[in-house]
């Protein structure tokens, strides 16, 4: 069976996370305005974790929440 990379699992992550944020802003919890920088947090953590693969392609990603800013 075909496993997936690093990036892979990482990418499959963001496509839930957005799937959740979009679901939430249709369901009137967030506004239009917050699930966007939401999505746009995710797409940065998304960004860092390409990067890492790129420079060392041993890095292993796992799920990490993303911390809440306080």
């Amino acid at each position: 069976m075909y496993e997936l990379d690093s990036f892979e699992r990482a990418l499959a992550h963001f496509g839930t996370r957005v799937d959740i944020i979009c679901a939430m802003e249709l369901g009137g919890k967030v506004s239009a305005d917050t699930a966007y920088k939401m999505i746009k947090e995710e797409l940065k953590e998304l960004k860092k974790v390409r990067k890492k693969i790129k420079e060392d392609p041993t890095f292993g990603y796992d799920y990490t929440p993303i911390s809440e800013e306080k």
